[in-house]
């Protein structure tokens, strides 16, 4: 793919929305006064920070234990992608396949019992939970272990700025010297030992309880069944609650009149997180850095259906970035 072109960018996005001609290439300038600037920090952030942060390290450190967890996904393991295609790929669990490998019983068989579905289901429920254990120990150790004390400097921030970061790192905190409460680790953060909140945003289509005639659709397996799915709940973002969680911080945002978007993808799993930004700070401009033109283009899209006006983004490239924010902090 090409590198980030500005002119291209702008153009593409012109021709994805008919006429955009409020849309600037220009980067935000940071000015005093009583408005607030809000940074929103993906891992891309990190990554240009050159911090061993990509889907790929994570594979490579988890490689042996995730093998044997391929069968159950659509996805290659092996692939390398951002978070986010880690997180999807968590909502591709295949719980049949995983019912499947486990399920033994032959009810046709002379020797079968009804207990034996009962232990089919107290056996799914350790697998899956061992399952997703090992899954959220394996990320957990993985970020624990990043050195963000390898990073330097690119930038200068605002003054008095507010942080939502989606890193589980403390980049901004130990290289920048953010004040803590400055930043808001949306997912939570490694060095606090606090559980990190990652999942996917799928959702499956359940059997409903009672057929067309009033009938009951659970079967003696109906359990079992269940246990098997636990996976694929137990690695949903809980977004909503997130938000619920953490509503004093967006309603404090109103505030806000400059967002700045650094190496997030405004993928479909945070996007919630993103309207309710815009929600809170509907006049705010948007300034959002992309390292090729066709993100830029894709993360331009993202924030219209966010409800986000064309005349509000502003898109740039990374060096446009540091080169207009190079001034250190002393």
């Amino acid at each position: 793919m090409r590198d980030f072109n500005l002119e291209s960018g702008v153009k593409a996005l012109k021709i994805i929305q008919g006429r955009v001609p409020e849309v600037s290439t220009k980067v935000v300038a940071d000015h005093g006064g009583r408005m607030t600037t809000l940074y929103i920090v993906g891992n891309g952030f990190d990554l240009w920070h050159g911090l061993p942060t990509s889907y790929g390290e994570f594979n490579a450190f988890a490689e042996e234990a995730l093998s044997e967890f391929e069968s159950y996904y659509s996805s290659d393991f092996s692939v390398q992608g951002p978070w986010c295609d880690f997180e999807n790929t968590l909502g591709k669990f295949d719980w049949k396949a995983f019912y499947d490998d486990h399920n033994h019983i032959d009810v046709s068989s002379g020797s079968f019992r009804p207990s034996f579905i009962y232990c089919l289901e107290d056996d799914l429920a350790e697998q899956t939970n061992q399952h997703v254990e090992r899954i959220r120990e394996c990320f957990q150790e993985w970020v624990s272990e990043i050195d963000v004390s390898l990073a330097e400097r690119k930038l200068v921030f605002a003054e008095n700025a507010k942080f939502l970061t989606f890193n589980y790192t403390s980049t901004l905190e130990i290289v920048y010297a953010v004040p803590d409460g400055q930043v808001l680790h949306i997912h939570g953060k490694a060095d606090t030992y606090e559980e990190l909140i990652f999942g996917h945003a799928e959702t499956i289509e359940e059997e409903p309880e009672f057929d067309e005639y009033g009938e009951s659709t659970r079967t003696p397996f109906s359990d079992a069944e269940g246990a098997a799915r636990y996976p694929f709940y137990a690695l949903q973002k809980p977004v909503e609650a997130i938000l619920k969680n953490h509503k004093a911080f967006f309603d404090a945002l109103e505030h806000v009149d400059k967002i700045i978007v650094v190496g997030h993808s405004l993928n479909k799993v945070d996007l919630p997180y993103f309207k309710q930004v815009a929600e809170k700070a509907p006049t705010a401009s948007w300034t959002v850095c992309s390292f090729k033109s066709e993100e830029g283009v894709n993360h331009a899209q993202a924030l219209l259906q966010c409800g986000v006006t064309p005349a509000q983004i502003r898109l740039c490239g990374y060096p446009e970035l540091e080169g207009g924010l190079s001034r250190r902090r002393t």
